[in-house]
């Protein structure tokens, strides 16, 4: 495990865009997740402001989105597929054949998820994982208890994710309680993975992470002894 101490959202996101550059400059056409949330919003940006100085090439990544909300299309404001679309696919350049994103109102929301999996599996498996962290240890939303071993499936969101996704909008959106996510087996099988944490509310999730120890509790632990996991963390959130 590599962690990085930064001070302030800057150095946090220039240092997470670093990782990002190098990805894309080591690897051929890598497939990358992508996280949605207030956290990696100053990485996007980041991201979309070295492509304009021509310092990257984000065209030569194939992108895929960690999780969505079930029953919610990806038009929908409300949707991650927008998120990303706001915040960073829609400036980026990124031809549109290089973009799969989980469909929440799919006719079939279990043919969906094996979809999803497919389309990262004929890109060899996920060469970059971006993840943020839940104050309950959860990674993209797979929620403390959830099986280990799957791929792209289908959870039930705890009452504390939903109500910090809903604060996230001021127009009364109800967050439903279901989302369909790629699973901690996938994710724990990305070559390279970058954890992203930032906020108090991270702290104990982080801890738990960085004493070693598993815990299906705490599915953050899951990714301990990865070979080659880069955590990126708040200076504020370092053990005394």
């Amino acid at each position: 495990m590599q962690i990085e101490w930064t001070a302030g959202p800057e150095a946090f996101a220039a240092r997470a865009a670093a990782h990002v550059v190098d990805c894309l400059a080591q690897i051929d056409a890598p497939a990358i997740a992508l996280p949605t949330g207030m956290t990696p919003v100053g990485l996007y940006q980041q991201l979309l402001a070295l492509q304009a100085a021509g310092e990257v090439d984000l065209s030569a990544g194939h992108y895929f989105n960690l999780d969505e909300y079930v029953g919610i299309s990806q038009t929908d404001s409300h949707s991650f597929a927008a998120f990303l679309g706001r915040y960073f696919l829609d400036e980026s350049l990124i031809p549109a054949d290089h973009i799969r994103l989980l469909q929440g109102d799919a006719p079939d929301i279990l043919a969906e998820a094996r979809a999803h999996d497919a389309a990262v599996a004929a890109r060899g498996g996920l060469d970059f994982a971006i993840l943020g962290l839940g104050g309950n240890g959860h990674i993209a939303f797979n929620e403390p208890g959830v099986a280990w071993t799957e791929g792209t499936h289908i959870v039930p969101l705890t009452e504390e994710t939903r109500a910090a996704n809903a604060a996230y909008f001021e127009d009364g959106f109800t967050v439903p309680g279901e989302g369909v996510t790629m699973g901690v087996g996938m994710l724990r099988g990305a070559r390279r993975i970058l954890l992203m944490v930032s906020g108090a509310a991270k702290a104990d999730a982080l801890a738990r992470l960085l004493a070693g120890k598993t815990d299906p509790a705490w599915p953050v632990t899951a990714l301990c002894g990865h070979p080659d996991l880069i955590v990126i963390a708040d200076e504020a959130l370092r053990p005394a």
